[in-house]
Order: structure tokens, then C-alpha cells, then sequence
């Protein structure tokens, strides 16, 4: 079943976290919002689920220098910003987006973004699920960063004014499947343009690969180092980090292994440790595993090495 629920701070405080908890940003269908100043946000928000889908409708008041900083929240859904009047600056793996009215662009759920608010800006935003979007616009990442102009956006923008506008829920049987088709048709035809060209490798893949090989190297002897914990401390999904090995040719277990055998291999040859304290330092909690890798990896056993 549709809810919507208002909120407006005119009668907050300057600074009140309970507002922001009654909001309940952090709600499992909702994104992750940390307001800018902290606590403080002037302005009205209308917010509205449709089963899978989310609308929020963000006003913000005569306040400069507002903004929002937006959580990895959800690898499986895709935020649409459109702007309904005003201004605002989007941010995202260093990326700037500057949107004015009319104007669209789609963000990915599970990298963290900001939001930078002009003053009377008035932000339509939709949560959908990543592979409906996927299936009526095509590889989405194609798309971020890209901003679709006002004479695409009309039909998409007036539709989600219409049911921001309700007074109450609606309680009509599959009205949620129908919202959530009519908003996914109205996207598709706002990207009906062909998709701009791939970011080329050496922008942001480069980045990232930099990124995880910087995070690889500092957390070595972290015997929890791998996949998972990489895109949890970096705000991605393991999927994400993995493609961003395999765009090194290699998985991100083999890389820290390699990563691992080197620190190991540098040690014994300053021969100031012995082969166990070698092994635990750089990461290797098996020591027969790490006998093994190392021998397959120099050709000799590690003991060896440290003699030569």
C-alpha cells in the first residue's frame, strides 16, 4: 500500500536530531541522509513508498550553504534527482553534476554522494530497484553523471508532483505495481537519447584500482582483508571491487596473495625476523598455506630465501 507522510521543520528547533530520527532517513527502504550543517536542514520534505519504489519531494527554505551527505545505503537501487526548480550540485566519486530546473541525473545506491541545495530548490527524488531501471534504460553506470534537459524531464516531473499531491494513502489493489511502471516508463522516455560514451579507463577506473591497491598495501596484515572488507570500509559493493580487479586482470584474492608473498619475500631478506613472525606479518594466518603459495611463487621454501 502507498504512504506518504510530511514533514516540515518551520516549528524545529535549530539542530534537533530527533527530527531527523521521527523522519526515520534510515529506514530499509529509504536512503541514508546526514544533513550539513549536522542536524540542521530548513526547509519540507514529502515522502512517498510505492512497494519497491520511493519519492521524496525536498524543499529547502531561504538557508545558504545547505546540504545532505548521502550513505552507501543499497547496491541494488538507483537514485533519480530532478530538479523542480532551483539549483543543486551533485557529487559523487569525485564527479561534480550541477543540475538546475528540469534537469535529471541518475546516482548509484551503493556509493556514498553529497547533495548541495540552492537556496528554494525543490529536488523530486526516486528510489527503484537497479535491474527494473537496468531493463528499460540499459547499463545504467552509462548514465551517471549525465543529465537529461526540462523538455525530457515534463511528463516524468508532473507525474510525481501528481502523487506527491495526494492528501492520503491510497488503498486500491496493485496501485504500487502500477505508480512503480508509469515512473519507470516516464524515465525511459526522459533517456530515450542515446547514452553517452563510457567514462574512458583512465578516469575512473585508474581511480578506484589506485583506490583498492592503497587500501590493499596499509591492511596487509589484516588476516580479514579481502573482498567484503574492502567495499565495506570504501562504500562499494564486493561485486563493484571485484570488477575493479578483474579490469587488473587478476581477483582481489590472487592480488593480495601476490601483495602478501612480496611483503613476505622483503622481510626475509632484511633477515631480521624469523619465518613465522615473517608469515603473520604479512597477513598469512596458515602457515602451511603460506609455506606452500611461497614456494610456488619463488620456487623455494621460505627458510631458503631468508639464507640466500
Amino acid at each position: 500500500m502507498a504512504t506518504i507522510e510530511h514533514f516540515s521543520t518551520v516549528h524545529v528547533e535549530p539542530g534537533n536530531q530527533e527530527f531527523w530520527s521521527r523522519i526515520d532517513v534510515e529506514h530499509e527502504s529509504r536512503m541514508m541522509v546526514f544533513p550539513h550543517p549536522a542536524g540542521l536542514f530548513n526547509g519540507d520534505l514529502v515522502l512517498c513508498d510505492f512497494g519497491s519504489l520511493s519519492v521524496a519531494q525536498v524543499t529547502t527554505g531561504p538557508v545558504r550553504g545547505q546540504s545532505w551527505e548521502v550513505a552507501p545505503h543499497d547496491s541494488e537501487s538507483a537514485f533519480l534527482h530532478l530538479v523542480d526548480a532551483g539549483t543543486l550540485e551533485l557529487v559523487q566519486d569525485d564527479k561534480r553534476i550541477h543540475l538546475d530546473a528540469g534537469a535529471l541525473t541518475v546516482l548509484l545506491g551503493a556509493r556514498p554522494y553529497s547533495i548541495a541545495f540552492g537556496e528554494g530548490t525543490c529536488l523530486l527524488l526516486v528510489k527503484l530497484p537497479l535491474h527494473r531501471l537496468t531493463a528499460r534504460i540499459g547499463d545504467p553506470v552509462r548514465w551517471i553523471g549525465a543529465r537529461t534537459e526540462a523538455r525530457d524531464t515534463a511528463l516524468l516531473s508532473g507525474f510525481l508532483r501528481t502523487i506527491i499531491a495526494q492528501e492520503a494513502a491510497v488503498h486500491e489493489p496493485a496501485w504500487d505495481d502500477a505508480v512503480s511502471d508509469v515512473v519507470l516508463d516516464l524515465v525511459a522516455l526522459a533517456f530515450r537519447r542515446p547514452a553517452p560514451p563510457a567514462a574512458p579507463r583512465s578516469t575512473v577506473g585508474e581511480r578506484w584500482q589506485r583506490t583498492v591497491r592503497e587500501f590493499v598495501d596499509r591492511h596487509l596484515p589484516d588476516p580479514e582483508l579481502g573482498a567484503s572488507m574492502i567495499a565495506q570500509r570504501l562504500g562499494v559493493t564486493p561485486r563493484y571491487v571485484q570488477m575493479v580487479f578483474a579490469g587488473m586482470d587478476t581477483t582481489a584474492s590472487a592480488y593480495i596473495v601476490d601483495r602478501r608473498l612480496e611483503l613476505a619475500a622483503q622481510l626475509l631478506a632484511d633477515g631480521s625476523a624469523r619465518v613465522t613472525d615473517v608469515a603473520f606479518r604479512a597477513g598469512f594466518a596458515d602457515l602451511s598455506y603460506f609455506y606452500r603459495s611461497f614456494r610456488k611463487r619463488y620456487g623455494i621454501s621460505p627458510k631458503r630465501y631468508a639464507a640466500r
